[in-house]
């Protein structure tokens, strides 16, 4: 759970089609296999360049850019033989615990920002099919980045694909009806994304259990302390001092067997979260509240557990987006009055509609965490 938290605060998964002609394909074998070829054959990024793909929807398409993208080909390609293929196994082992790495985590953010940033490029050339190819291969590796059965990585996902969604939005006005209704369907042929269910109840749960062995490990009060040296760490300053560790196993009684018999008493809360997370958020929100409540004094708790409203947030803006894309499409291909068939997610009726010069806005009653309404943009402002 640490893992999610540092990542949420830090950014606060059945394929699409082929998605490049000559590309070789394998449906039935593991797309994890071609995008580690791919992130081994990434250029190397710079701080400044990884900020500048980022933000793949508005930074300019300059020469450093193409020329980022021109030694980016063969990993954009093995992209697309990845997206071709239907399972997805990263070879992940959470025996470490909240140490485990996932390096695959931010080389997709980086392989997918570049395949944005030539998705607008291609469209900028008129090469609309080409730009299509590029950011629903970005969408499926946001899908399958999270096949690892960890909630960071779905945290992963989300980021993705909101990306490729503003991207294709920004042309979606271009595209002739016939190009739309193909869309349509290769979105609906998506993976989904990892279930946060799942997850909590496999890598989160392996967490858990890595943590007990680290506390029953440990000899004395500083070894205990030492051990937990992570405690704090989404808190940047804090990370070192130590002062968080202390704290929370004076919470815990300031023994070993204290921090255990807090950690043991959470032996039911998995499955019955894990199931919490399935509820609409509304439900999940009360019924978290509920429990954390009554886990108030629970310290080992509080540590696992007190990102989890935010991750389901996450997961609900996710789910969002992907209507806003929907009502979007449908508002192209039918008119405006599509729309009433494409209801927010996040209340009881449609979303919000303005036109501007050049295309029109979709916002949902969801809000972002800056408390901006959720939005999609479709068109180019004038």
């Amino acid at each position: 759970m640490l893992r999610a938290l540092s990542l949420a605060m830090a950014i606060l998964l059945l394929p699409c089609e082929p998605a490049s002609a000559g590309v070789l394909q394998d449906p039935g074998g593991n797309a994890a296999l071609s995008y580690w070829q791919a992130f081994a054959t990434l250029p190397k990024i710079t701080q400044a360049e990884n900020q500048k793909i980022g933000e793949c929807l508005t930074t300019p398409l300059d020469e450093s850019a193409r020329n980022m993208l021109a030694q980016s080909e063969y990993a954009l390609q093995m992209l697309h033989r990845g997206a071709a293929q239907r399972g997805c196994d990263w070879g992940i082992s959470y025996e470490d615990g909240i140490f485990t790495r996932l390096p695959h985590a931010d080389a997709a953010r980086v392989l997918c920002s570049l395949a944005c940033l030539r998705g607008r490029l291609r469209f900028e050339a008129g090469q609309s099919a080409e730009a299509i190819d590029d950011l629903l291969a970005a969408m499926t590796l946001a899908r399958q980045v999270s096949f690892d059965r960890s909630v960071t990585t779905g945290l992963v996902g989300y980021n993705i694909e909101h990306r490729a969604i503003e991207v294709l939005a920004h042309d979606l006005t271009k595209l002739d009806p016939k190009t739309i209704t193909e869309l349509k369907r290769r979105i609906a042929a998506l993976p989904p994304f990892g279930s946060q269910a799942t997850a909590l109840l496999t890598s989160e749960k392996e967490s858990l259990e890595w943590f007990v062995r680290q506390i029953r490990g440990a000899k004395d009060k500083e070894s205990i302390l030492a051990s937990l040296s992570w405690v704090g760490i989404s808190e940047g300053t804090d990370r070192d001092s130590g002062e968080k560790a202390r704290t929370f196993l004076e919470e815990c009684g300031g023994t070993a067997e204290g921090v255990i018999k807090f950690a043991d008493e959470l032996s039911p809360c998995y499955a019955m979260l894990a199931k919490m997370l399935d509820l609409p958020l509304d439900e999940f929100e009360k019924e978290f509240k509920r429990e954390s409540m009554k886990r108030a004094g629970n310290p080992v708790y509080k540590l696992f557990f007190s990102a989890l409203g935010k991750i389901r947030q996450s997961r609900a803006r996710a789910d969002v987006r992907q209507a806003l894309l929907a009502a979007a499409i449908a508002r192209q291909l039918d008119g405006q009055d599509a729309l009433k068939d494409h209801l927010d997610p996040a209340g009881k009726g449609r979303f919000e509609y303005s036109v501007f010069q050049g295309g029109f806005e979709l916002r949902s009653k969801m809000m972002t965490q800056d408390r901006k309404p959720v939005s999609l943009t479709v068109g180019h402002r004038s």
